[in-house]
């Protein structure tokens, strides 16, 4: 199992005197389920995190080092980076398009959801359509966390995170990022753990939050049993060790290519039905990914200013 997460997996994780909660990487549900995996002599797999997250590169470079581990399952925690968007990139957007109207909070929203802006949900849906799609080729398991949408009246009312506030209407933008990407990573027959209703079962935001998006400890043990619980349930899916898809997991194979790697050269809204149309044993590659390994340098985020700053 490998974890791909932002920093509410722990990674670059913020502290500061205004956290009244404070832990280390001890109480973070990576470790909690690892241990838990550890300590479990039938469970059959160990848990790996994945520091330096996904602010941390392009999207090639995040699929490179999942695909390393070979992981039966890759489970992704994104998307905050996609909603923290402010006055600049409503500012942004006019004079890309030379229009002349007066910012208003609604308005930006309303660009945002309609897909605009530089980030938009249709953005961040294509970008973890990407590490999806790489690995359901290959018949591996995806677990997507989505976005914790908690309600109106705590947004914007801890954010030492930092130091950004996130205005009254965040919760549209969260909810969008979620519609966004949830069809698309059903689609290829991925699992989604829905965090907003994990975090109410927690005892809502106060509990499962220690400020507006990082996880409390008591949160994070919830997560780690919840992702516990349903790897068990998917475990039996995942491929057996002399499954062709080990050969082709990241780059070319030194050996003849066998019938069961299907190569393809169609369009990408046509992958879903054509891998839905192949034997379990069958793979889906395209013809670049095996001649080389894609992993260019660079940065694909974009810089976001304090949502104070607006």
């Amino acid at each position: 199992m490998t974890i791909l997460g932002d920093s509410r997996a722990f990674d670059t994780y913020y502290t500061s005197a205004a956290y009244s909660v404070r832990y280390g990487y001890d109480l973070t549900f990576p470790h909690i389920w690892r241990a838990a995996a550890l300590a479990d002599a039938g469970s059959g797999y160990d848990v790996v995190h994945i520091p330096d997250h996904f602010r941390g590169g392009t999207v090639q470079n995040n699929i490179v080092r999942l695909a390393l581990t070979d992981p039966a399952v890759v489970v992704l925690l994104d998307g905050i980076w996609e909603t923290l968007f402010n006055k600049g990139h409503f500012i942004e957007y006019a004079e890309q398009h030379a229009v002349d109207e007066p910012y208003a909070r609604a308005r930006l929203v309303e660009l945002f959801k309609a897909n605009r802006l530089s980030v938009s949900p249709q953005a961040f849906a294509e970008r973890t359509r990407t590490l999806v799609s790489y690995f359901r080729r290959r018949r591996r398991q995806v677990i997507h966390m989505t976005l914790p949408v908690p309600p109106k009246d705590y947004i914007g009312s801890t954010y030492h995170a930092g130091d950004y506030k996130p205005h009254d209407d965040w919760g549209e933008c969260l909810a969008a990022v979620n519609d966004a990407a949830i069809p698309m990573v059903r689609a290829y027959g991925g699992e989604v753990l829905d965090l907003t209703e994990l975090m109410n079962e927690t005892g809502g935001p106060e509990v499962a939050l220690i400020d507006q998006w990082h996880f409390s400890p008591a949160f994070h043990k919830a997560i780690a049993a919840r992702l516990a619980a349903m790897v068990t349930g998917i475990m039996s899916e995942g491929p057996g060790s002399d499954h062709v898809s080990h050969d082709y997991m990241l780059g070319p194979s030194a050996r003849p290519l066998p019938s069961d790697v299907c190569v393809y050269t169609g369009s990408v809204e046509d992958e879903t039905q054509v891998l839905c149309g192949l034997a379990p044993g069958q793979i889906l590659v395209y013809p670049d990914e095996l001649e080389t390994i894609d992993n260019p340098r660079g940065n694909d985020r974009t810089e976001l200013q304090k949502q104070a700053v607006r």
